[in-house]
């Protein structure tokens, strides 16, 4: 196929997928322009991989900071369970509180 014709399909794939339309509005937009049926399959198909892999990739930051998180808690609650023996309750909320921060900054919010 012709790589002028491809980067065409792709970039007016890609720019109404960004708008917010849905596969069947760009396929449609894609054969009134005079694209190809193997080549619509493909770009729309490439474009919704790559719209998983975005999607991946933002929230892994997320799982690594939350395991720090509760680790830090995990290990101030252990720290704290030999220090001050007897208190169960400032272990149980050191943890609490990891797993309550990793959750309640998810979206990189501050104080």
């Amino acid at each position: 196929m012709n790589d002028e014709l491809k980067n065409k399909a792709y970039l007016l794939a890609s720019r109404l997928k960004h708008r917010g339309y849905d596969n069947e509005v760009i396929r449609a937009r894609l054969e009134k322009e005079g694209i190809p049926e193997e080549l619509i399959k493909q770009v729309l198909t490439n474009l919704t991989v790559q719209k998983i892999v975005e999607i991946k990739q933002e929230h892994k930051p997320f799982y690594n900071l939350a395991l720090l998180k509760i680790g830090i808690g995990i290990f101030l609650a252990i720290a704290s369970a030999i220090l001050i023996p007897g208190h169960v309750y400032i272990p149980i909320g050191l943890i609490a509180g990891g797993i309550a921060a990793a959750i309640f900054f998810k979206d990189g919010k501050k104080l």
